[in-house]
């Protein structure tokens, strides 16, 4: 029968079952859930006595699993419930004998057995059996943070033929990742609402001497403070994600709106997905609209591509297309979501820039051509530089008709471009 005085009460072992099979749930749970188990094999009596030694023992190593931020949040959680209902446990004195180690890693591992008690023989007899002793106690690392590799930077390159990607996809793309996160936040919110209903069980379950009442009472509600706590913290987390996915929303649909629209009526551009002339056109008159009645300013640029002419001829007609497409989706969708950029012609497109001045709109412009200089398509196993591209940047005047002002800029970029590529240039409206 087992020494009361080295072993802990059955009801220990019961008490913590359900804790146990709760950690299997995660990837460290299952770990730390193996660790456990091995050590009860070794040190736990047939009778559901748990060896005090190991009680001390198990208290520490969960206390590391409950500090270590790499651990999931689940797992901490558990290992702290787990501690906590071991500290009614812990001896008052230092258990003399010999402290559990840590379980190992390999499969196969041996199992330590208590030794058995030396007998009184004659001096002729041989002498007994050496007691074999485990080894010191390894230190736990419970969980190994795993590094990701470096990050190697290199120039991104378009995938062949890319198909067009819209401002709307990519904030799609945005919200469906950001909603994904939110998802997995409530899960884990789930999992504390989860483990505080089994505790709340457990506590109405228990049947404790009165004296031991106010020491566990201030065990448990240490515990409950700190899951309570980290839940908060959750909730704070799911309520910053969640306005700003409302805000992503929001705007999303509202270009799902608009471009449905053109859609509908045939006013995308085919190989872009970039509204066309006409679209641009009447959205033109509307903001000169806007700046009659409340005074805001308006800038107009107008882009076209360097040479392209010269990349049909050479890689063919399919990556001419690939290069427009790649302006549209990589290059003019840097700009603000309230900016539109359109199809203007055939190697070329417009951007209308509402309620912006001349420095703010000229700033937008180049940081696209230094992103134009540095990009690079693939096309048929080959990597082909982004031609360069020419713009003029005007302002809207007062009084001045939509046509004057496309006309001015029209004419600005051909005189420009006479004089060689890569050319930006300022047309400002004659008083």
């Amino acid at each position: 029968m087992a020494d009361t005085k080295t072993s802990a009460d059955p009801s220990l072992l019961q008490s913590l079952k359900h804790h146990l099979e709760g950690l299997k749930r995660t990837e460290h749970g299952l770990i730390l859930y193996n660790q456990i188990q091995r050590g009860l094999q070794s040190y736990g009596d047939q009778d559901g006595r748990i060896e005090l030694v190991f009680v001390t023992f198990l208290h520490a190593l969960l206390g590391k699993y409950a500090t270590n931020p790499a651990c999931d949040p689940a797992t901490r959680v558990k290992a702290r419930l787990i501690q906590q209902r071991l500290t009614l446990y812990l001896p008052d004195k230092p258990v003399a004998a010999a402290v559990p180690p840590a379980p190992p890693a390999p499969i196969k591992e041996p199992k330590f057995h208590k030794p058995p008690p030396r007998e009184s023989k004659p001096a002729a007899s041989p002498p007994p059996p050496p007691i074999v002793k485990p080894p010191p106690p390894a230190v736990v690392a419970p969980v190994a943070e795993v590094k990701p590799p470096p990050v190697v930077e290199v120039t991104p390159l378009p995938p062949q033929e890319p198909e067009p990607v819209t401002r709307l996809e990519k904030i799609e793309a945005l919200g469906d990742a950001l909603a994904e996160k939110v998802t997995a936040s409530i899960a884990v919110d789930k999992q504390f609402g989860e483990l505080l209903e089994n505790e709340r069980a457990t506590i109405a379950g228990m049947e404790s001497p009165l004296g031991e009442f106010n020491d566990m009472k201030q065990i448990l509600v240490k515990g409950l403070n700190e899951l309570i706590e980290e839940r908060q913290a959750l909730i704070e987390k799911l309520s910053s994600a969640g306005e700003y996915l409302k805000a992503v929303e929001s705007d999303r649909e509202r270009l799902r709106q608009e471009l449905g629209k053109a859609r509908k009526h045939g006013m995308s551009d085919e190989l872009t997905g970039l509204p066309n002339r006409d679209v641009f056109i009447k959205q033109l008159e509307s903001e000169i609209g806007r700046v009659k009645r409340y005074g805001f300013s308006l800038a107009l640029a107008v882009i076209d591509v360097d040479n392209l002419e010269a990349v049909n001829k050479r890689y063919g007609r399919a990556a001419g297309d690939a290069v427009l497409r790649c302006y549209a989706g990589e290059i003019l969708s840097k700009f603000r979501t309230y900016d539109l950029v359109a199809r203007y012609s055939g190697d070329g497109f417009a951007v209308l820039f509402p309620n912006t001045q001349k420095d703010g709109a000229m700033h937008a412009l180049e940081k696209a051509r230094k992103t134009a200089t540095s990009t690079f398509i693939h096309h048929e196993g080959k990597n082909i530089p982004l031609p360069s591209f020419s713009s003029v940047l005007t302002q809207y005047a007062a009084g001045e008709p939509a046509a004057s002002l496309l006309k001015r800029a029209d004419d600005t970029l051909i005189q420009a471009k006479e004089g060689g590529f890569n050319r930006m240039v300022v047309a400002l409206p004659t008083s």
